[in-house]
């Protein structure tokens, strides 16, 4: 979309909240621009959303129409209520539809869903929605290897929505490639090995990524023809901000992802602050949408250290180790002084193994570090253990 139409969308969605007991006080009536939504409206956090649906009744989120589903999602210590009313879900089943149109999807094709069900969000969400475009839909959920795999060649499953990793293993069982696999709950994309490792298993099956919250869903799908993972802009207004400032940024920066939720009736987020780290594009229109998350997400904004002039959040240098056989995933990033003046860094990563890596996959590694932060890292190195919590440490106080 462009700037004007979804103007008119945040400015429907603003006059909608004018009464919201959560809201009303926080918003304008109506504004004259995106960039003066940005500057007038404030962001909220899962923090003041946690706050309020622990309370009776869900405080200031109270439905004022009855809910019809009801997800529970982990938020910290509690497990909190994400609630559905009966025009969310439609909203949601047509946004999605029209991306299953864009696939090809529809009566004729099974679907086996092996996300799970009990309580959370994600099996329901893909199960309703190819139900609601005709497609037959297996609610097998997680588990069971050689029984899904022997479920999928009995119905003729055309359509898998699982773990990618899952979805290897089912295939090694014997369950036969589909025509279209739907990726979720682990990063896939973004991790290079890993989807490589999927497309060579599946050499002619449209592979289909996704981003989404329990309390925004859904965010973004790769569309055929698309690059990166457009965003639903029919649900949602998608922004990318500076997690210090609070600022936008402009397209192609990298911050933190913040949505507002166009139409929600029941638990609508304005300027919601996710916490992800992100990049945002305007592209040419893909099946009607311009807005896309070109590297998915890659990272959390909780811890960042501050580097060469340069902003470091030390989640995101998790993807860099994706393809490193033998890392456990645990890494640290130690910030000094540099002798000469200056900070150095040095990126210690956990390996299984008793040899280390060659100097090219040294070399990647800091090539991607590089491409990832903007700056290089002067020293790599791989230990046994690392011990403790702090992926990061900054030595120079």
């Amino acid at each position: 979309m462009n700037g004007t139409p979804m103007l008119e969308r945040l400015n429907a969605q603003l006059e909608r909240l004018r009464t919201h007991s959560f809201h009303a006080a926080r918003l304008p009536g109506r504004v004259a621009s995106l960039q003066e939504f940005a500057e007038r409206v404030p962001t909220m956090t899962r923090s003041d959303l946690v706050a309020e649906m622990m309370k009776p009744g869900y405080g200031a989120f109270k439905p004022h129409v009855p809910p019809v589903r009801v997800n529970l999602t982990p938020m910290g210590a509690p497990l909190v209520p994400i609630l559905q009313s009966a025009a969310d879900l439609r909203a949601i089943e047509a946004a999605c539809g029209r991306h299953l149109d864009a696939c090809g999807i529809g009566p004729g094709d099974v679907c086996l869903v092996t996300f799970g069900y009990h309580l959370f969000v994600a099996g329901l969400f893909y199960q309703s929605q190819m139900e609601a475009r005709g497609v037959a839909c297996i609610s097998h959920g997680p588990g069971e290897t050689e029984r899904a795999a022997a479920i999928a060649r009995q119905c003729g499953v055309t359509v898998l929505a699982a773990n990618p990793s899952h979805a290897l293993k089912l295939l090694d069982a014997g369950c036969p490639a589909p025509r279209v696999f739907f990726a979720g709950g682990e990063s896939f994309t973004s991790n290079r090995a890993l989807y490589e490792r999927v497309r060579n298993a599946m050499p002619d099956t449209l592979l289909v990524d996704s981003y989404s919250l329990s309390e925004c869903l859904p965010v973004a799908r790769t569309f055929p023809g698309g690059t990166g993972l457009h965003v639903f802009d029919e649900l949602l207004y998608a922004e990318v901000i500076d997690p210090e400032t609070g600022m936008s940024v402009s397209p192609g920066k990298r911050g933190e992802l913040v949505l507002t939720h166009l139409a929600k009736e029941l638990q609508p987020l304005v300027r919601y602050r996710t916490g992800d780290l992100t990049v945002l594009d305007i592209t040419e229109p893909v099946h009607g949408r311009t807005m896309s998350l070109p590297r998915s997400v890659f990272g959390r904004t909780d811890t960042m250290v501050k580097a060469r002039g340069v902003k470091v959040y030390p989640s995101e240098l998790r993807r860099l180790l994706d393809d490193v056989e033998a890392a456990t995933g645990r890494y640290r990033l130690v910030v000094t002084r540099a002798p000469g003046g200056g900070d150095h860094l040095r990126f210690e990563i956990e390996y299984g193994a008793v040899d280390v890596p060659d100097a090219s996959v040294i070399g990647a590694i800091g090539a991607r570090f590089k491409q990832q932060t903007l700056i290089a890292v002067d020293r790599i190195d791989f230990v046994a253990v690392i011990d403790g919590d702090p992926v990061v440490q900054d030595m120079r106080k």
